[in-house]
């Protein structure tokens, strides 16, 4: 019985410098000649995912299906048509409420173009956001004047993980309604997307596109934005390196962290 998994990407797949293990990328390449599938699913913006597909690629890693999920399930792109087909965009008038009260918590706040990040200025945490996800910024004071079309997500990070960040979030639901959510998607990473949007839904979507049972598909990830999809999929797992609320959400847990192989690990049990 073939399987489909939806590996988060930073946390998981990847280890802190970037890359996966020579052990991980055979076990991957067996998976996709074993006829299995593997679908990047991140709060990454889409280019920052397929730098990461591109450099599997380059390790002649390949899979079925040509899928990935970007902003926490906010847009499902197909890779081959090069065609998003399914996409949940916030409201632009939300962003300078937003950027207000970033201002007034001292928090770095930046939003996307479809390609390219949106800040006021460079600051340390935007060099920090670069390091990992390698994709241009452009800066202006009103971030909606550099949009052209509503953007995906808007992203708020701390260094420090101070308690600005945790206030910030609690008054940033307030002021933007129910239609928005947001999520950490590692530690000082806060997400703010749309409420209808999650990996969880973008799972159950592209299972349903593909013909693919739910009750195949593997999910895995390591943060709070995980949790959807961990209990949408089949089987839900987390790595060593998850929160502890992470871990309570999943019904397997990796003894290794993704330092370590801890998705090899996955895979060996549940898939080859």
């Amino acid at each position: 019985m073939t399987k489909l998994l939806f590996s988060d990407i930073d946390g998981t797949l990847l280890r802190k410098d970037g890359t996966i293990s020579p052990t991980l990328a055979r076990k991957l390449r067996e998976m996709g000649q074993a006829g299995h599938g593997m679908i990047l699913c991140s709060g990454r913006p889409l280019d920052g995912i397929l730098l990461v597909q591109s450099y599997l690629e380059s390790l002649s890693i390949h899979f079925p299906y040509s899928y990935v999920i970007a902003n926490n399930g906010a847009l499902v792109y197909d890779c081959n048509e090069k065609k998003a087909v399914l996409e949940d965009r916030l409201p632009i008038e939300l962003i300078p409420r937003a950027q207000a009260l970033a201002k007034q918590y001292h928090v770095h706040l930046q939003t996307y173009t479809d390609h390219e990040i949106v800040c006021e200025k460079e600051t340390p945490e935007l060099l920090h956001y670069q390091t990992h996800v390698k994709i241009p910024a452009i800066f202006a004071p009103d971030y909606t004047k550099a949009l052209s079309r509503p953007p995906f997500k808007m992203l708020a990070l701390s260094l420090d993980g101070s308690d600005a960040l945790k206030q910030f979030r609690v008054q940033i639901q307030t002021a933007l309604g129910d239609g928005v959510q947001t999520m950490f998607s590692g530690a000082g990473y806060l997400e703010i997307f749309s409420a209808q949007a999650s990996k969880g839904n973008a799972l159950r979507f592209l299972c349903d596109y593909l013909s693919v049972p739910v009750s195949d598909s593997i999910a895995v990830g390591d943060s709070e934005n995980d949790i959807p999809m961990l209990l949408a999929a089949g089987l839900g797992a987390a790595m060593q390196n998850a929160t502890e609320t992470v871990k309570s959400s999943a019904g397997f847990i990796t003894a290794l962290d993704h330092e370590h192989d801890g998705l090899a690990e996955l895979i060996d049990t549940y898939i080859l």
